[in-house]
């Protein structure tokens, strides 16, 4: 199935869930305002920035009104949380409480949770299983080594019970042609590596090797036959020994599947202990029963519609479209179908391998950072050392394009070790190879685009510490010659200019930029053909960009001594400089640490509503998506004020008019300055577990 049929049975899905949830007026405006909401990647710092982000939002009811949640990588952690918690509580007002958050904080160190002895055994749990695995992985090459060893120990016993009749020469020539025809073999298959390593090896030895091959194999044939009838066929007792070795290296190679032996599991389980922990029954949800329209228990299609993103590896394709090293596609993960543009699409709930996927699973495989195929990130050195090492977080999953040959589902997985070895990863195989979203697009939105949604909120919460929005720069590279879909920030958001931190003292003046879409060509069918239109001035979304970035405090916040690690955010960007910007690799958060992100995400989602009353637990009035576009599009505010223009507080002062010296100046009484404060969020907080 193609893309744009995805997207119309998508659409149908959404209609369903609008009217349900909304009315039927609100499913009859779904091409007017198409709203979806994509949550970047970064590990556990986007993860944690995203749930303080949606938290604001949900106050408003935005949250609900989101047609399409995407995400991708550490984004994927928050939206498993969003999705299963709703499957199990049935209400948006179950979200983010107290408990959750309190306990999602405590899991700040997901890989190793806990403290003191409890952290040193899952420290060494951790160590266990990865010897483990590894000596796993190494299963599927020994049982090839064993393979091609029992098929030269047989061929040597059956010619050693055979060749008492034969010379010395003929002897030689049988024992030792074979020997050259598999050395031959053998060159060949590791100049094929080393031409697939794109290193310099001359097209003689090709020649040379075809020469010799066709000569020995005439020989040893014109030998073969002339001394065929002095020689007798083996006997059973020889045949099967052997035969029963091949059998039990075929049936143990069926069961070698490098997704049980790499770390998936692990992660996967660390993952899930540590956001799904209040998802009850659902916390192994299958993505089929995701947004499920025909239920009818709201708490079954009251969530988003989820866009898991993936990356399909295609290092060593066919396609000419997608040549090199660096070569991947998008792989998406949802309820009604999975697959990418190359591999085509196929129903979740009816295709092995999907329909049985669960939400953890999905989840992880978008987060899956380290891997032999890493998309644009791939490298060949790198593949061979994570095979070898056994540093494989992806996945192997079923083919979109040969599930439509395939009777025997049956994949025999030695041969696996060695296409990820040499990097022979594509789509000629039963599997495909699949792994974290952000190896093509850290964002999430380009999928968010392909259905041109009206209105998108997109947070980058990824590692930048420099600020130079290399991943929004990458969307608007592929959004435009991919999509044909221009990207265009408006005057005075130009993020580099406005969200780039003032060196002189590390804050941003805004956390988000606005952006309008324009389409400037697509494709269509016109008489039965498909042909390129061009468009001029053709908007057809409006992009909210929001960058995790600090602005600078207005003032000093009232805390008292009980109170002092309220004021995360400010306090830890002190001591800590390069935040919200640490590195992906500090995937180890302690309870401070977490809640600095945590509370930046609620700042976030204040900023870009205009909303300056955090502190209150007042429930809000829920906020349409009209009135999301009207306050983007027109700078309608929300609550009832004025917006005021934008003064920048770090702008040059201007020097006051110059007086004659000696000048006798009026004089002024200085009123007392007025206590400033700053929104505390969560005012109680408790950082112990």
């Amino acid at each position: 199935m193609r893309y744009d049929e995805v997207i119309t049975k998508e659409d149908m899905r959404l209609r369903e869930r609008r009217q349900k949830l909304f009315g039927k007026e609100s499913a009859d405006k779904l091409d007017q305002n198409r709203f979806g909401i994509a949550l970047s990647g970064g590990g556990i710092r986007s993860a944690t920035i995203n749930l303080g982000l949606l938290k604001t939002l949900n106050r408003f009811g935005i949250l609900k009104k989101s047609d399409y949640l995407s995400t991708v990588s550490g984004g994927g952690y928050t939206g498993s949380y969003i999705h299963a918690t709703l499957k199990n509580e049935g209400s948006y007002d179950a979200l983010f409480q107290e408990k959750h958050i309190k306990y999602m904080r405590s899991r700040g160190e997901y890989l190793f949770p806990g403290t003191g002895l409890r952290k040193l055994w899952n420290q060494f749990v951790l160590m266990v299983s990865y010897v483990t695995s590894l000596l796993m992985s190494l299963v599927s090459p020994l049982i090839i080594v064993l393979f091609l060893t029992g098929i030269w120990m047989f061929v040597d016993e059956t010619f050693d019970s055979n060749s008492a009749g034969l010379n010395e020469d003929l002897q030689w020539l049988f024992r030792y042609g074979g020997l050259t025809v598999l050395g031959i073999f053998t060159i060949h298959f590791f100049l094929n590596v080393l031409l697939n390593f794109q290193l310099d090896v001359s097209s003689w030895l090709s020649k040379v090797e075809t020469v010799v091959i066709g000569l020995a194999l005439m020989i040893i044939t014109w030998f073969y036959l002339f001394n065929i009838q002095r020689m007798e066929a083996p006997s059973l007792d020889t045949i099967i020994p052997y035969l029963g070795f091949g059998v039990l290296l075929g049936v143990l190679g069926l069961f070698t599947n490098p997704n049980a032996t790499s770390f998936h599991r692990f992660y996967r389980k660390q993952l899930s202990d540590a956001f799904l922990n209040f998802a009850g029954p659902y916390r192994n949800v299958l993505i089929k029963d995701l947004c499920n329209t025909a239920s009818d228990q709201p708490s079954d299609y009251s969530a988003p519609y989820p866009l898991i993103n993936t990356c399909l590896n295609l290092q060593s394709s066919n396609d000419p479209n997608f040549k090199g090293t660096k070569a991947s596609d998008y792989f998406l993960l949802s309820p009604l179908y999975c697959g990418a543009k190359l591999t085509g699409y196929i129903p979740s709930a009816e295709t092995i391998g999907y329909k049985s996927m669960t939400l953890p699973a999905a989840v992880t495989i978008s987060a899956a950072a380290i891997n032999p195929g890493m998309g644009i990130y791939s490298n060949k050195t790198m593949s061979i050392l994570t095979t070898l090492l056994n540093l494989r977080l992806g996945y192997w999953t079923w083919n979109p394009i040969k599930l439509k040959n395939n009777i025997l589902h049956i994949v025999w997985w030695p041969l696996y070790f060695f296409y990820e070895l040499f990097s022979l990863i594509g789509t000629d195989n039963r599997m495909v190879n699949i792994s974290d979203g952000g190896h093509i697009e850290n964002l999430a939105v380009f999928e968010l685009l392909r259905r041109k949604c009206r209105l998108i909120i997109a947070i980058d919460a990824g590692a930048d510490p420099d600020f130079t929005f290399a991943d929004l720069e990458n969307l608007t590279i592929r959004a435009r010659n991919e999509l044909g879909l221009e990207i265009r920030f408006r005057e005075g958001n130009i993020p580099e200019e406005t969200i780039r931190p003032n060196p002189s003292h590390g804050y941003s003046r805004k956390r988000f930029a606005i952006a309008d879409v324009y389409q400037l060509w697509d494709k269509v069918v016109k008489e039965g053909k498909e042909v390129i239109e061009h468009y001029k001035n053709k908007k057809i979304s409006t992009f909210v960009y929001v960058k995790s970035s600090v602005t600078a405090p207005m003032g000093k916040p009232e805390l008292s001594p009980d109170d002092h690690l309220k004021y995360g955010t400010y306090k830890y960007k002190i001591y800590h400089p390069n935040f919200p910007h640490e590195p992906t690799s500090d995937q180890f958060f302690d309870p401070i640490q977490w809640e600095a992100y945590y509370q930046l995400g609620q700042y976030i989602g204040a900023d870009i509503l205009d909303f300056d009353n955090l502190e209150s637990d007042e429930k809000q009035e829920e906020i349409s998506i009209e009135q999301l576009i009207a306050h983007f599009d027109e700078a309608d505010a929300l609550f009832g004020k004025v917006i005021p223009e934008e003064e920048d507080i770090f702008a040059p002062v201007e020097p006051a008019p110059s007086r004659e010296r000696g000048a006798i100046e009026e004089e002024t009484e200085i009123q007392p300055a007025k206590d400033v404060k700053e929104v505390v969020l969560d005012k109680k907080v408790d950082y112990t577990m």
